[in-house]
């Protein structure tokens, strides 16, 4: 394939959204008629026979099972295909108000976004009928400057179709049957070295868009006031003050499994059946764009965004742990 059509498919495949006006209606309680107008987007519906496919415009040769194992890690890899009604996106949306980033996702009927088992420790697949301590992650990831060579692809998490620059997230875990953190992630960084680095720029409201590679992000919980005595004496590093004008803002980092529940500034709500969920990630999170001074992501931005589903192995055929990730939005945070 030459480049030119290579550079068309690319166009086809990623969906692009005109500027959406800006939705001071959402609100983040479980009700979701306030999502009715919103634009929706389909992901494909899995089977358990693992027939259903998507592609990337990167690669569109390969194809690609709808929901699979995330042992996968390199651009060319097919995973396996992993069936799990929980991680099974159907439908999902993405909104804007003046300050924060609004995503919706919905499963198949028979699904429930954030299921854990609860246990006293991690999956055994030596002894999968032991109670473990599961683990869902609902994850947003975005391309924040448009760069392509900044961030990381999607595969270097074990998502796909993958997609290339994104250079940071916000994400909900639930840890042994419950809610456990929200945070914020920024993957400016390649190794231990830079990591630290970044942690220190964080810790100065600061982050990071460059070059990067997944498994050395910083990953932090963001508060717009003090934590709680019982969250601070939890936290695993930090909470650190942000400089002024964001005194009074404070940031933990923190990392899977961490011995939450940490209320930061990421909120959910799910739906009874819980099969829809919505997320509202306000863009002080992303802190400062530490090249322009400016906030990394703010109205009048245009990024591209991706939605992931991920859990552990207890709930899925075959006990794998498991994901779903849909196609690359581009989305346009209009002014108006």
């Amino acid at each position: 394939m030459n480049l030119f059509n290579r550079i068309l498919l690319i166009y086809s495949v990623i969906q692009i959204l005109k500027s959406d006006p800006i939705n001071r209606d959402i609100i983040i309680d479980g009700n979701f008629d306030d999502w009715l107008d919103v634009r929706s987007y389909t992901d494909p519906r899995d089977n358990i026979n693992g027939t259903v496919y998507q592609e990337s415009p990167w690669f569109p040769s390969l194809k690609i099972p709808d929901c699979h194992d995330t042992d996968s890690k390199k651009q060319t890899d097919i995973p396996k295909h992993i069936y799990n009604p929980n991680v099974n996106i159907v439908e999902f949306k993405i909104a804007h108000d003046d300050s924060s980033l609004y995503v919706y996702y919905r499963v198949v009927d028979d699904g429930v976004i954030g299921k854990t088992s609860a246990g006293l420790g991690p999956f055994n697949r030596s002894d999968p009928s032991k109670p473990s301590a599961g683990r869902f992650y609902i994850k947003t990831i975005i391309n924040l400057d448009m760069n392509d060579t900044t961030g990381i692809w999607l595969n270097e998490d074990g998502f796909y179709p993958t997609a290339p620059g994104f250079d940071g997230r916000f994400r909900i875990e639930f840890y042994n049957g419950t809610y456990n953190q929200g945070s914020y992630a920024d993957h400016g960084t390649n190794n231990s070295n830079e990591t630290s680095y970044v942690i220190e720029e964080n810790k100065q409201n600061k982050f990071l868009i460059r070059p990067a590679a997944q498994a050395y992000s910083s990953v932090y919980i963001y508060w717009r006031q003090k934590p709680t005595q019982d969250e601070i004496k939890r936290c695993l590093d930090g909470p650190y003050e942000l400089p002024a004008p964001y005194d009074n803002h404070y940031v933990c980092f923190s990392k899977d499994c961490a011995p939450g529940p940490f209320n930061g500034i990421v909120t959910y709500a799910r739906s009874a059946k819980g099969k829809e969920l919505q997320m509202r990630a306000p863009f002080l999170g992303f802190l400062l764009n530490k090249d322009t001074g400016l906030p990394t992501l703010q109205l009048g931005m245009t990024v591209n965004i991706s939605l992931s589903l991920e859990t552990t192995p207890e709930y899925s055929i075959p006990q794998e742990w498991v994901s779903d990730t849909t196609a690359t939005i581009q989305y346009t945070l209009s002014e108006r």
